[in-house]
């Protein structure tokens, strides 16, 4: 998540530490919190989601310059079966449609089947499997308000989306170890997991010209030592 203006870029580790760094430079400007998933840059306020082992979500606004905490909301019930995620994942994912105030966040949660005995049909029928929601936040106040969406409405607003979107520009190839990216500018934002000569997983954010495909900088947001079984006495 970026803001060209601002010169901004507010990322997340493995733990869920907000991390913001210089677009230029790629230095590390502050870090702040656990478990949380940053949304969106509104006005000088950065907007996060924090997520728990409990169907819940917060919603923390944050100085974009300081890292400052300025608000955190009440917790927001999510159905009790729902499993809210640090990234998008089958069982979770969170979509900001326009980054605007009052920005508008929409969740969907997906109860999966995870293995074992399958369920009997009666509870297999009964059981939700999907469910549909979203944020109103007022920055302004602050204040945040459920709203509720069908997954049809849903369905359609993104049919919608797609139908009006102009294609993107063809990208050149990736290198193999991007993971993910996205463009702020004229920089693309690649995130990669190097393996370390150590045995450690390093996730290393890189900004790479996106004309000429040269690396500007990259920054390690968070290193992970591999665990190893200890060696047994003889």
């Amino acid at each position: 998540m970026a803001d060209a203006s601002a010169g901004r870029a507010v990322v997340h580790d493995r733990q869920g530490t907000l991390i913001a760094l210089d677009l230029e430079t790629g230095a590390v400007l502050w870090r702040h919190g656990r478990a949380l998933r940053p949304c969106a840059i509104v006005g000088g306020n950065v907007v996060a989601l924090r997520v728990g082992a409990s169907p819940a979500l917060e919603v923390e606004l944050l100085d974009v310059g300081e890292g400052t905490e300025l608000w955190t909301s009440p917790a927001l019930a999510l159905p009790p079966w729902a499993h809210p995620t640090l990234q998008d994942s089958p069982e979770f994912t969170v979509d900001t449609a326009e980054v605007q105030d009052p920005l508008v966040i929409r969740w969907t949660a997906r109860a999966l089947y995870r293995g074992g005995a399958p369920p009997g049909p009666e509870v297999a029928g009964s059981r939700p499997r999907e469910a549909h929601g979203a944020l109103r936040i007022d920055l302004a106040t602050p204040s945040v308000e459920p709203l509720a969406v069908r997954a049809t409405e849903a369905d359609t607003e993104a049919d919608a989306v797609a139908d009006t979107e102009v294609p993107a520009p063809p990208q050149p190839p990736l290198p193999a170890d991007v993971l993910a990216y996205g463009q702020v500018g004229g920089l693309r934002m690649e995130l990669t997991v190097r393996a370390g000569s150590g045995g450690e997983d390093a996730v290393v954010l890189r900004a790479v010209d996106a004309r000429t495909a040269a690396a500007v900088w990259e920054v390690v947001l968070d290193e992970t030592a591999e665990s190893r079984p200890r060696r047994l006495r003889p």
